[in-house]
């Protein structure tokens, strides 16, 4: 029998009868496990791991996700769901200058939550589908996001949704890659990383004629 500290039958602890007769918040715990154990600096938490930290079997992980795709996938959907969550409206018709400095503000908040989850979707994306899937629609979210809020900007330039145009150029710039290579391959902090984003932001509109005002990095 549990006696609140110990496995009960079906691999619970603690609140084991809350694992049995709630598989929701069962599943959603186990979650939160795997993106805690992912924001630490696991690379690519175990179900032993996610088991031992929850305090449940390998056997519970197993019967709410079939294999390790399920949980990482459920996992990457979850994360999506709570950095989209910390977008603020924007309006458009901001000032092109204000407006990056808008962007980038949420774009940091953006990718320092996800980067946990997008690394280990990107070392385990070739063999799940879904992970692709996952991270695709967050990038076109991403992308669409941005077209909605520079719409006057890209109206007022010539083929700036064509291939290779002002929205490809102000998409890369603002990307987790562009974001992530500067953190991560060059070391920098939040605060310079943002400025770079801003400046370059700044330069693909001021090419394009469409900023206006100047303003400081």
């Amino acid at each position: 029998m549990g006696d609140g500290t110990r496995e009960d039958a079906d691999g619970a602890t603690g609140t084991g009868r809350r694992w049995r007769r709630d598989p929701q918040w069962t599943r959603a715990t186990l979650v939160d496990t795997l993106l805690e154990l992912t924001a630490e600096g696991a690379r690519e938490p175990t179900r032993k791991a996610i088991a031992e930290r929850a305090g449940v079997s390998e056997r519970t992980v197993f019967v709410h996700f079939a294999d390790r795709e399920a949980l990482y996938v459920t996992a990457a959907e979850r994360q999506a769901g709570r950095w989209q969550a910390l977008a603020k409206p924007v309006p458009p018709e901001w000032p092109a200058d204000r407006k990056v400095r808008a962007l980038v503000a949420q774009r940091a908040l953006m990718y320092e939550l996800m980067t946990p989850i997008r690394k280990v979707g990107l070392r385990l994306e070739a063999d799940s589908p879904g992970l692709r899937r996952v991270m695709a629609d967050g990038d076109a979210w991403l992308r669409a996001d941005l077209a909605e809020l520079f719409a006057p900007e890209l109206r007022r330039t010539s083929g700036a949704r064509r291939p290779g145009g002002l929205l490809d150029a102000l998409d890369a710039a603002s990307s987790w890659a562009a974001w992530d290579h500067l953190r991560t391959r060059r070391g920098l902090d939040v605060g310079p990383t943002g400025a770079a984003l801003r400046r370059t932001l700044r330069a693909l509109l001021d090419a394009a004629g469409t900023r206006g005002e100047p303003g400081g990095v």
